[in-house]
């Protein structure tokens, strides 16, 4: 008895060792694999800082405090290996509250237009999978590109059904612009976690060139601020008047000016008083510069808008600078409508495109609608997405754009076309 009572003393103490070696092993290991995750990109998303003939910029996020990103680059050439090329990130530490962030940017630069090239970013030890991106023609034939109205929901499934369908029948798409409202609370970045999750798939492979919303200010609680999450995230052109560099921007793709601005003055104009006074001056000087065909202007609150409540300084401010230098089509979001006008000429009604800018409101990309929105004597054209969202592809060749608006199951909502000098209707 006392023989086997020993023996079972030796196995309960070997066992107790063996435990204690595992769990010393665990606290070991753990930690490291804890600490590999941490250093792996998430959030991937292209954008343009620079031209999209020869640049591309590509941001991503970390949880770890990693320093050292990189990315690297080769062509994508048929029956070729081109040697990788690796570029350190700039690194951003964000303050949020879901703690620091750790965001790194690298713009790729001397790119050949209209070439593909295969990228990943990361570090050794943690790479993100391969992805691939086509830069800019010199003079393209065709270009197309998607818009989405506000994708702000409680959460992101809808976003997510919305932009990866738009995106599975438009591969043809060089990039897309969310017109704001990306997030319902943007000082929380649990809710740009989902809507970067949600968007995977779509941002790592053509860029996001988004604007600012009046949501992107909104903190929990209601607190007010400047739209410092979405600013860190998404790197845009910095041509922009002081103060709002990367909310304001404009860029050129082929034959298209794209200008982008920041109506949010009832939020962001305690931070930047004379917002719209900058805004103004730098409006006329982008314009007036511009020298592509078309010309395209994107803003989130409308100046022909489909609520109740107008939007009349906004309307003072922009307006006449967009008719004047002719801008030929206004998009905006924020009533969560689609609709659109005919051209109009300080109010009014004119004879053609020519003389005219038509504004085009953009419905909803996520899960919020609003029955309040109506039609209004300027609308041509007036439909409220309350049964699912919607998105838009506009097409530009030859002498034409052509703008479709579809529900997000892919059901054609309306199709018209603008040439230089008239307002063609198109047929389904």
């Amino acid at each position: 008895m006392r023989r086997v009572k020993s023996l079972w003393n030796g196995l309960t103490i070997f066992a107790f060792l063996a435990g204690l070696l595992a769990a010393l092993v665990a606290s070991v290991a753990f930690p490291s694999q804890m600490a590999a995750a941490a250093d792996l990109p998430s959030h991937i998303t292209l954008t343009w800082a620079g031209d999209p003939r020869t640049t591309q910029t590509i941001a991503w996020k970390t949880d770890a405090l990693t320093q050292d990103g990189q990315v690297q680059y080769w062509a994508v050439l048929p029956g070729k290996t081109e040697e990788r090329q690796t570029l350190p990130a700039q690194v951003e530490r964000v303050d949020s509250n879901w703690g620091t962030l750790t965001i790194h940017t690298v713009t790729l630069t001397g790119l050949d237009p209209g070439s593909s090239y295969a990228y990943r970013v990361g570090r050794e030890g943690a790479w993100s999978e391969p992805y691939q991106f086509t830069t800019a023609p010199d003079r393209p034939q065709r270009l197309k590109f998607m818009i989405f109205g506000d994708s702000q929901s409680i959460n992101y499934n809808t976003w997510r059904t919305t932009l990866q369908q738009a995106y599975q029948a438009n591969q043809d798409a060089a990039f897309f612009i969310n017109m704001g409202d990306l997030v319902d609370v943007g000082q929380d970045y649990g809710q740009w976690d989902a809507w970067f999750n949600a968007s995977q798939g779509v941002l790592e492979n053509i860029p996001c060139m988004p604007l600012v919303g009046n949501h992107e200010t909104y903190g929990p609680g209601g607190k007010l601020a400047m739209p410092a999450l979405f600013t860190a995230q998404f790197k845009l052109p910095l041509n922009g008047p002081a103060g709002l560099k990367g909310q304001v921007y404009s860029f050129d793709y082929g034959d298209i000016h794209f200008v982008m601005l920041d109506t949010q003055i009832g939020e962001e104009g305690r931070f930047v008083p004379d917002m719209l006074e900058q805004q103004k001056r730098w409006l006329e000087q982008d314009l007036a510069a511009a020298q592509q065909k078309w010309k395209l202007v994107f803003l989130h609150r409308a100046p022909y808008n489909n609520k109740a409540a107008g939007n009349e300084a906004i309307k003072a401010a922009f307006a006449p600078i967009i008719e004047q230098y002719h801008a030929d089509l206004v998009f905006t979001a924020h009533d969560h409508v689609y609709a659109h006008t005919p051209p109009l000429f300080g109010g009014t009604p004119a004879d053609s495109p020519s003389q005219g800018t038509i504004y085009v409101a953009t419905g909803r990309s996520g899960s919020k609608t609003y029955a309040d929105s109506i039609a209004r004597e300027w609308n041509d054209f007036f439909y409220n997405p309350q049964d699912e969202p919607n998105y838009l592809t506009v097409e530009e060749e030859s002498n034409s754009l052509t703008v479709k608006a579809f529900k997000q199951s892919g059901s054609l909502i309306d199709t018209w076309r603008i040439t230089k000098g008239q307002l063609a209707e198109v047929s389904n």
